[in-house]
């Protein structure tokens, strides 16, 4: 059903960088700075072949605050969730995101959850951040993982809307 390609005009660019609509005759985008705005479609390199149209998007504050209240389990469910969007967004099945969750609460069997995660999240930002680096994120300090996969997850769902 989609119909972009009749309803657009032939002034209508996106910028390849971060999918945002650029005016005719400009050539930086105005949002990332990024000068190769030439892309006829509002797909970006994150999202490119990506499939976003199942992921929600989640305000951050109000998951701190689930968090909080609900003493970090809201947390593990945050966890199972993204985890099956990446997976589904980079065109696999949800699958194994229970088994994987259900081991991040097994200790050293947790690493493997997380080296698993982190590759899926490197994946769908096609390798802008290492997986290595973010999984050695995910040891050392969890919530810069947390806040960076749900901002991509949050622009991809933006970006559907």
């Amino acid at each position: 059903m989609d119909q972009t390609g009749s309803s657009q005009s032939p002034d209508q660019r996106y910028c390849a960088n971060c999918g945002r609509h650029i005016s005719h005759g400009t050539n930086f985008c105005p949002q990332c700075g990024a000068s190769n705005v030439t892309s006829d479609s509002p797909a970006s390199p994150m999202t490119g072949n990506k499939r976003i149209d199942h992921i929600k998007y989640r305000n951050m504050i109000v998951q701190v605050i689930l968090y909080i209240i609900t003493l970090g389990i809201y947390g593990i469910y945050w966890y199972y969730v993204t985890f099956n969007e990446l997976r589904v967004a980079n065109g696999k099945d949800e699958g194994p995101g229970c088994l994987w969750t259900i081991l991040l609460l097994v200790p050293i069997a947790n690493l493997f959850s997380f080296w698993f995660h982190s590759f899926e999240y490197a994946e769908f930002i096609d390798n802008r951040y290492p997986g290595i680096a973010i999984f050695i994120l995910w040891i050392v300090f969890a919530p810069v993982v947390w806040f960076l996969v749900q901002w991509d997850l949050n622009q991809a769902a933006r970006r559907q809307a």
